[in-house]
């Protein structure tokens, strides 16, 4: 019988969280007011950037810091 893998990590779901927002939310936010480029910060070390290439299509960047 197999079995959901489900991650323990609060941490990492926080991660998928907050790379989906940018990737769907900040991203339709772009879109809808045709911006070159947004950066948004969480505040508590994670950041992204998205950026409208040259050729048209757009760039994510995704980066976080952590304290260990």
């Amino acid at each position: 019988m197999a079995t959901d893998i489900t991650v323990e990590n609060e941490d990492e779901v926080r991660k998928t969280s907050w790379e989906a927002f940018v990737k769907q939310d900040v991203l339709n936010f772009l879109l809808e007011h045709n911006l070159q480029a947004i950066t948004a910060d969480d505040g508590a070390g994670k950041k992204a950037v998205i950026k409208r290439t040259a050729k048209g299509d757009y760039s994510v960047q995704i980066t976080s810091n952590e304290i260990l």
